[in-house]
């Protein structure tokens, strides 16, 4: 079993993997999931923000770098 006997098939299996893929994202029962995933970079950062108001901390940080 070489290249030459599955060679012909691994572009019908790409097609068909990326046609599943496509329909999966699009189903409207995935539509919750994917708007909250969409959401998490920013999770972060309104969690760093709520933490710094408590602490009492300015909104950006220091470096250090103009200590010198």
């Amino acid at each position: 079993m070489s290249y030459e006997v599955y060679g012909p098939y691994i572009p019908v299996i790409m097609l068909i993997t990326f046609i599943g893929l496509f329909i999966w994202v699009l189903l409207p029962g995935n539509k919750k999931r994917f708007d909250e995933a969409s959401q998490l970079p920013f999770a972060d950062e309104e969690q760093h923000k709520k933490s710094e108001e408590e602490q009492g901390r300015p909104e950006e940080t220091h470096n250090r770098r103009d200590d010198k």
